[in-house]
């Protein structure tokens, strides 16, 4: 995400790309497209080959075709709404480092809330467990992909709506900051 605008600010390549008749909102939303097409392809490509596997080890494992593509689809959700988070960083920063440095940082600080959130849930060995660090789950937004409720058949899409609706308005804001910025070209 960071290379999709910001890498190119940074590097003066957009320069030619905005040269031309192009306006800057067309831009900003093919460079979602690819964004999201990308992590779609990957997404398509990562469940077609756990259907693959899940054929040939059939029996020694616990989840369903179904239940592996409804986990394939959740973190696909998850994946989208951590780079609409990127891209809306890429969009409002100049420089690479700064979008980076946010949009990076703040992933990575949902990564390790969700981590921390571990050490303080019920899925922990009670002897591990550190009640307070339950505060943690409710930090991050991976929080709202709820694989037991998935493996267990509990309702899961009130979570990966809010992840939806996350992505939706990071990228129109990002499309929006981008479109009416200066730019340093």
């Amino acid at each position: 995400a960071n290379n999709l605008i910001a890498g190119q600010v940074d590097s003066g390549s957009l320069a030619f790309v905005l040269s031309t008749p192009t306006k800057r909102r067309k831009v900003a939303v093919t460079q979602m497209v690819f964004m999201l097409g990308s992590l779609v392809l990957m997404y398509l490509l990562i469940g077609g080959v756990g259907l693959l596997a899940s054929i040939f080890v059939e029996g020694s494992i616990s989840i369903s075709s179904g239940g592996l593509m409804q986990l394939t689809l959740g973190a696909l959700v998850t994946m989208i709404a951590f780079s609409g988070i990127c891209f809306l960083a890429s969009a409002w920063f100049n420089r690479s480092k700064n979008a980076m440095g946010v949009g990076g940082g703040i992933s990575m600080f949902f990564l390790v809330s969700t981590i921390l959130g571990l050490f303080g849930s019920k899925s922990i060995p009670k002897a591990m467990q550190i009640e307070a660090m339950n505060f943690f789950n409710y930090t991050s937004i991976i929080s709202f992909f709820n694989v037991k409720a998935i493996l267990e058949g509990g309702t899961y899409l009130w979570g990966l709506l809010i992840l939806l609706a996350i992505a939706a308005v990071t990228y129109t804001i990002g499309i929006f900051k981008f479109d009416r910025k200066d730019l340093p070209l």
